[in-house]
């Protein structure tokens, strides 16, 4: 009896050692992992970056990216008239220019609105002409870095009334990453 009372003396006094040693290294394993998980999450973070920064010196926009920056543009420039070709919704250039500020550059709105638009009599008035040869969907285009770092757009189009054209548009990423025109060239 003195000798089991020996042996589980021996097994409590090695297991009161062993317990809080195991605990130890249970509790730090979930710490190395962490650790390990967070040098993983820094690994990514950069990578990450590197490819951000590897897009803010070569950027791309995605052909929807395109299409909605050349949309919004278009459906600006087309406003509603009546049947005096007075614009609804804005009675001054000033105005009308004004609401293209987060769309394009002012000398880029000046060359479109003043064609297609003028003010008599403290009203505006669209001049009844067709649209201007414009970005197709579903066509083909190019799209390159310019050395300032903006996209050039460039497409090549036919239709019946402007003949073949090509168009290009050069877009600067605004902070929020959204595409606004700088500048429109026709070839």
């Amino acid at each position: 009896m003195k000798r089991s009372f020996v042996g589980l003396a021996v097994v409590s006094i090695g297991l009161l050692v062993l317990i809080p040693f195991s605990y130890t290294q249970l509790n730090a394993a979930p710490s190395q992992y962490q650790s390990s998980e967070q040098s993983n999450m820094n690994f990514e973070d950069r990578e990450r970056s590197e490819v951000n920064l590897a897009n803010k010196e070569n950027p791309q926009l995605s052909e929807g990216e395109v299409v909605q920056a050349t949309k919004s543009f278009m459906d600006q420039l087309l406003q509603d008239t009546n049947s005096q070709h007075e614009v609804e919704n804005y009675d001054s250039m000033k105005a009308y220019k004004d609401s293209f500020s987060d769309l394009a550059e002012t000398k880029v709105v000046d060359k479109f609105v003043d064609r297609y638009y003028e003010e008599r009599d403290g009203n505006l008035y669209i001049i009844p002409t067709e649209t201007p040869p414009w970005f197709q969907v579903g066509e083909d285009f190019e799209q390159e870095t310019t050395e300032d770092g903006n996209i050039l757009i460039t497409q090549t189009n036919q239709t019946e009334l402007d003949g073949e054209y090509t168009i290009k548009f050069e877009l600067q990423l605004k902070d929020n990453g959204q595409p606004y025109i700088m500048d429109i060239q026709y070839e």
